[in-house]
């Protein structure tokens, strides 16, 4: 069970997160997020206004949930037209950014965290990342605060970000086109439209992955030993 959770939680407490911006951007009247975006659209700080959304969103811990892929979601959702490879690539490069962002700020603070942390608890963690790192890249194609704590991670332990840039830039790519692919495709079968039912999807998917990494992580060392 332990190992599990190990795998499973992390996705599910993203899926957590973005059950909660959902009720906080589609059950409250504390603005129009629709209108929002629409205006965005149509403006032509279009790809700045996406690229500092998604930027801030894999930025780790900061900001949190942001909802910059809600809003890539809604800008194809609201607007299909201005859904194009432009916003892909804007999408992808800000993934990027913020993903080596987090990693140099916790490059930053890892000499606060071996002083405040004990050696065994470093070892520990140390171990865990070894035992189960390769299972956390999973998340690096699934969605930009994944890439975010991964890389938070990586730095905090002190490993070379060189050789998982690789695995980041496929990991964008694979996430900001999965989002289009789902979104166009619902755009074009009900039209474009939101009402939050693309959060409630998105929420679900990071489930059903996180009960996949956390079988299969529970599942592979049995059958090691």
């Amino acid at each position: 069970m332990r190992r599990f959770l190990s795998g499973a939680l992390p996705f599910y407490a993203l899926a957590g997160l973005a059950m909660c911006m959902y009720l906080v951007l589609y059950r409250t009247n504390l603005f129009d997020l629709n209108a929002i975006v629409q205006d965005a659209t149509g403006s032509a700080w279009f790809l700045a206004f996406m690229f500092a959304c998604v930027l801030l969103e894999t930025v780790f811990p900061y900001f949190g949930y942001f909802p910059g892929t809600a809003l890539i979601l809604m800008s194809a959702a609201l607007n299909p037209k201005s859904a194009d490879v432009s916003v892909f690539i804007v999408a992808w490069l800000a993934i990027i950014v913020g993903a080596v962002l987090s990693y140099g700020q916790a490059r930053f603070f890892r000499p606060f965290l071996q002083r405040v942390a004990s050696k065994a608890a470093l070892s520990r963690c140390e171990s865990l990342f070894d035992a189960y790192g390769p299972y956390a890249r999973v998340a690096l194609f699934v969605h930009p605060n994944a890439c975010a704590m991964y890389f938070t991670a990586l730095g905090l332990l002190g490993r070379n970000l060189t050789r998982e840039l690789a695995h980041l830039c496929l990991g964008a790519a694979a996430s900001v086109g999965i989002l289009f692919v789902v979104v166009t495709r619902l755009v074009s079968s009900a039209g474009a439209t939101d009402d939050g039912q693309l959060q409630v999807l998105l929420a679900a998917a990071l489930v059903a992955i996180g009960t996949l990494v956390g079988l299969y992580a529970a599942w592979r060392p049995d059958r090691a030993a």
